[in-house]
C-alpha cells in the first residue's frame, strides 16, 4: 500500500490580511525627513559661505594693509 499524498491547492480560502504598523512607519519617515533637512541646511550653509569667501578675504586684506599702512599716512605724512 503506497501511502496518499494530499493535494496541495492553491488560491483556496481567504488569506489573512495583517495590519500594517504604521507608527513604525510614521517614525521612520519623520526622521528621515529630519536628517534630509539637516543635510539641506549644511549644504546650503556651506555653498554660501564658499562663494563668498573670496570676496570675504579680499575685503580682510585690503582693510588689514590699511590699518598697518594707514597710521604712516596720518601720523608721518606718508612713506
Amino acid at each position: 500500500m503506497a501511502e496518499e499524498q494530499e493535494e496541495i491547492v492553491y488560491g483556496q480560502g481567504i488569506p489573512k490580511v495583517i495590519e500594517p504598523r504604521i507608527p513604525m512607519f510614521q517614525d521612520l519617515t519623520e526622521d528621515i525627513k529630519y536628517k534630509a533637512q539637516l543635510l539641506a541646511r549644511e549644504t546650503k550653509l556651506s555653498s554660501g559661505v564658499l562663494s563668498t569667501v573670496s570676496m570675504g578675504f579680499t575685503i580682510g586684506f585690503i582693510l588689514a594693509v590699511v590699518m598697518m599702512i594707514g597710521p604712516f599716512f596720518v601720523f608721518k605724512g606718508g612713506l
